[in-house]
């Protein structure tokens, strides 16, 4: 997501983010929501439900965007605020693609979708790898806020799916194993020029 539609989507919800601090909603419990939200999510994958779950997913979405913004407001952002966001959202991620794992492999017992599963398994690999390479880019003093899908596109792709049912998140589950993974790719040769030069 370009850095224009992420400030457009943050200016948005800036009043949202203005009244969970005025009525002193701390920001951890809106990171644990948004937590909540997406293992609701999971299980409504998991069980059938998918445009619930997309339904879900944007409440999460909303929570994720705002709990920073909150804290900021509240003048109560530190660090390791910083730290469970990030966590979570690694978490958040598990559980919705645990959940669509199950569906894939459950539905239909005597042939599950193996593939599905496959993509699956890459999709989250590549997710974390993403989050990862950030992490250690930032431990050696680099910046890498690079690629074609950090979180906020992810979870676009996500709830696109998910809201027009199984076959569409079919689809949205190779696109996820795809470009989480050229992601991950594009953070490596970042680094690796930027640790040349």
């Amino acid at each position: 997501m370009t850095s224009r539609v992420k400030s457009k989507a943050r200016e948005l919800l800036k009043p949202a983010a203005s009244f969970a601090a005025e009525l002193g909603i701390s920001p951890t419990t809106i990171t644990i929501a948004g937590l909540i939200l997406s293992a609701a999510s999971g299980w409504a994958l998991a069980v059938g439900r998918f445009p619930t779950a997309g339904v879900l997913l944007v409440l999460a979405g909303i929570c994720d965007m705002i709990d920073g913004a909150a804290a900021r407001a509240a003048n109560r952002a530190t660090q390791f605020g910083a730290f469970l966001d990030s966590t979570m959202d690694r978490y958040s991620e598990m559980v919705v693609l645990l959940g669509a794992l199950v569906y894939y492999l459950t539905r239909s017992p005597a042939a599950p979708e193996s593939l599905t599963a496959v993509l699956i398994f890459l999709a989250l690999g590549g997710s974390f790898l993403v989050s990862y390479t950030r992490a250690r880019a930032e431990g050696i003093g680099m910046s890498c806020e690079v690629g074609i899908a950090e979180r906020p596109e992810r979870l676009v792709i996500t709830i696109i799916g998910a809201l027009l049912g199984p076959s569409a998140f079919r689809v949205a589950i190779w696109i996820l194993a795809i470009v989480s993974q050229i992601t991950a790719i594009q953070r490596v040769r970042h680094i690796v020029r930027g640790t040349r030069s």
